[in-house]
C-alpha cells in the first residue's frame, strides 16, 4: 500500500463487508451528515432521525437526565427539547456514540470488548470532572472527545479480532509500543484507524482532534500550546487504563507518574484525581439501565477503583458482613431510599412520558420560547406518550384557506410535510373540514365503517392514510389556524380518558403558544 491514507480507506471497505458495520454506518452518518447544524429546522430534523429508535430515544433521555447535567437532571422528556438545552452538536455525538457503543455491547462475546466500552463511559465522565475541575469551558466536548479516544482500537478490537490478538502477543514480547505493533499488524495506528471511520461518518471536527495522540515531546516544552480538546481526553483515559492494565497495589505510583509527566499545563493533586475516579465510577453505575450495564458490568466497575486493593484484600461473606472502619461515618449517612428495581410497561412508561412532556411544556411556556420549538416538543410527547404510528401537524396557510402539513413524526411523514394540504371549504362535509368548522375533536375507529363512507375526504388516501385516526383542531378567537392528526396503521387501537385529555391539554398549548407568539 503507497501510503497510510491507502491503508485506513482499505480497512474501511473491509469493515463495509462486514456484516454489521454498514447498518451502523448508515444509522450514524444519517444522524452527523443529514442533520445539519447550519438549517433552521435542525434541531426538529436531528430528533425526527433519532426518534425513529425508540430504544435509543429512552437511553439518550435517561442519560440526559442524569446527574451528568447537573441543572438538567430530571427536566428533559423530549428529545426536541433535549437538542435546545443541552446542544445540538452534544446530542448529535451522544446518539452517535450510543448507537455505536450499544451495538458492541449486545454482539460482542469478548470480555475485552466489554471492557472496553466500559473504558469509554468512565473515561468520558472523567474527562468532564477533570474539564470542571481545570476551569476549562465546553466540558460537554471534552466528554464526547474521551469517550471517542479510543475510537479506532475498539474497531479493531471488534471487527479485526484475529489481527488484534497478534498485536496483543507483539505488546507481551516487549519489543515494540502499541503504536508500533498497531502498524505491524494492521498498517496504521489504531488512532489513524478510528479518525478514518469517523471522518467517513461526518463526526465534528472537535471529535476528530480528540483521537490524535498528542506529542509528548511538544508538551514538555511548550505546554500552553497543546490543544485541550486532544489532550485532556487522551489524558482521562490514561488515568482510566490504570485501572484496568495495572494491578490495584500498583497503581498509586502509575497515578503519581502520570500526573507528574502533564504537571505543567494540568496542576492536579493525587488525591483529587482518586476522588474524580471514585465519583465517576458512582455516576457511570448511577444510569446503568440507559447503558444497559449488567451485574457483571458493574462488578467490574467496582474493581476500577484506585482503591480495589482494599476491596481485594477482604471479601465479606453472608455469614460475615463487611463492617465500617471505627472511624468512618457511612454507617449514619442518610442516602436517598433504593428506587424499585421493577422496570415499567411499555404502557405505563408512555403515559410517564405523557405527563412529564406537559409539564414541561408548561414550564418552557413561562420563559421566552421558539413556537417551533414549542410544537416540536408537542409532537414528540404527543408520538412518545401515546405510541402513535403518525403524527402530523397543520397549520393554516395565511395566503390561502387550507392546511398545510407542516410538522410530522412517524411512517412516511417525510414525504408528507412540504406538499400535502386540503382545502378549507364551508360547503365540504368531509370528516376534516367538518371538524374544523364545528371545532370538535373526532375518533375515527376505522375509516371502513359503512356510516362514515359520506364523510371521507376524496384525497384521504396515500402516505396520509391511516384507517384509524383522532383530528383534534386548533381554533383561535374562533379562527381556523390549525390541526393535529394522530393516526394508527391498524384499527381496534383504545384510548383511556386520561391519554384524551391530555391531547386536548397539548392541543390547548398549542393554541396558547401561537396566540403568544402572535402577540410577541
Amino acid at each position: 500500500m503507497s501510503n497510510g491514507t491507502d491503508t485506513v480507506q482499505e480497512l474501511i471497505n473491509r469493515l463495509q463487508q462486514e456484516e454489521s458495520f454498514p447498518a451502523i454506518s448508515q444509522n450514524i452518518s444519517e444522524i452527523t451528515c443529514k442533520a445539519s447544524p447550519s438549517g433552521d429546522s435542525s434541531a426538529g430534523q436531528l430528533a425526527e432521525l433519532i426518534l425513529r429508535d425508540y430504544s435509543l430515544t429512552s437511553r439518550l433521555l435517561k442519560v440526559s437526565n442524569s446527574a451528568m447535567y447537573g441543572q438538567f437532571s430530571g427536566t428533559i422528556s423530549t428529545i426536541s427539547r433535549a437538542v435546545v438545552v443541552l446542544g445540538f452538536e452534544e446530542v448529535q455525538c451522544s446518539a452517535a456514540g450510543m448507537i455505536f457503543f450499544e451495538h458492541l455491547q449486545d454482539k460482542s462475546k469478548s470480555e475485552h470488548v466489554k471492557e472496553a466500552v466500559l473504558s469509554a463511559f468512565l473515561s468520558a465522565i472523567l474527562a468532564r470532572n477533570l474539564a470542571k475541575n481545570l476551569d476549562l469551558d465546553g466540558w460537554e466536548t471534552f466528554y464526547i472527545g474521551a469517550m471517542f479516544h479510543n475510537f479506532g482500537r475498539l474497531l479493531a478490537m471488534y471487527y479485526f479480532p484475529e489481527e488484534f490478538a497478534v498485536y496483543q502477543q507483539l505488546l507481551e514480547e516487549g519489543e515494540v509500543d502499541e503504536i508500533q505493533a498497531s502498524r505491524r499488524v494492521l498498517g496504521v495506528s489504531f488512532n489513524d484507524l478510528g479518525i478514518g471511520v469517523a471522518k467517513s461518518w461526518g463526526l465534528p471536527e472537535k471529535i476528530i482532534i480528540s483521537m490524535e495522540l498528542p506529542d509528548e515531546k511538544k508538551l514538555k516544552k511548550d505546554a500552553k500550546k497543546v490543544d485541550h480538546h486532544q489532550l485532556l481526553p487522551h489524558l482521562a483515559n490514561e488515568l482510566c487504563d490504570i485501572t484496568i492494565n495495572v494491578p490495584p497495589q500498583a497503581r498509586e505510583n502509575h497515578l503519581k507518574q502520570v500526573l507528574e509527566k502533564y504537571q505543567k499545563l494540568y496542576p492536579l493533586r493525587e488525591h483529587e484525581v482518586a476522588g474524580m475516579m471514585e465519583a465517576a465510577i458512582k455516576e457511570l453505575k448511577s444510569f446503568s439501565e440507559a447503558l444497559q450495564l449488567d451485574s457483571t458490568d458493574l462488578r467490574r466497575l467496582d474493581e476500577r477503583s484506585l482503591k480495589a486493593e482494599e476491596i481485594s484484600e477482604r471479601k465479606p461473606t453472608i455469614e460475615e458482613p463487611a463492617a465500617a472502619p471505627l472511624t468512618s461515618l457511612g454507617r449514619f449517612e442518610i442516602s436517598e431510599p433504593a428506587k424499585p428495581t421493577e422496570k415499567l410497561t411499555l404502557q405505563e412508561e408512555r403515559k410517564q412520558k405523557l405527563q412529564t412532556g406537559i409539564q414541561e411544556i408548561t414550564n418552557v411556556m413561562l420563559e421566552d420560547f421558539s413556537l417551533d420549538n414549542v410544537v416540536g416538543m408537542i409532537l414528540e410527547t404527543i408520538y412518545l406518550g401515546i405510541g402513535f404510528d403518525r403524527v402530523v401537524i397543520f397549520f393554516k396557510d395565511p395566503r390561502a384557506a387550507q392546511m398545510r402539513a407542516r410538522f410530522g413524526l412517524g411512517a412516511n411523514t417525510a414525504k408528507i410535510l412540504g406538499i400535502f394540504s386540503f382545502l378549507l371549504n364551508p360547503e365540504q362535509n368531509d370528516l376534516f373540514n367538518m371538524a374544523m368548522r364545528e371545532n370538535k375533536d373526532l375518533y375515527i375507529r376505522d375509516i371502513f365503517d359503512t356510516e362514515l363512507s359520506d364523510f371521507k375526504p376524496k384525497w384521504f388516501k396515500g402516505h396520509i392514510f391511516c384507517p384509524s385516526f383522532l383530528l383534534y383542531p386548533i381554533l383561535i378567537g374562533g379562527k381556523p389556524v390549525g390541526m393535529i392528526y394522530c393516526g394508527y396503521d391498524k384499527t381496534g387501537e383504545t384510548l383511556d380518558t386520561e391519554q384524551f385529555n391530555s391531547l386536548k391539554t397539548l392541543r390547548n398549548q398549542m393554541a396558547m403558544a401561537i396566540k403568544q407568539s402572535q402577540i410577541s
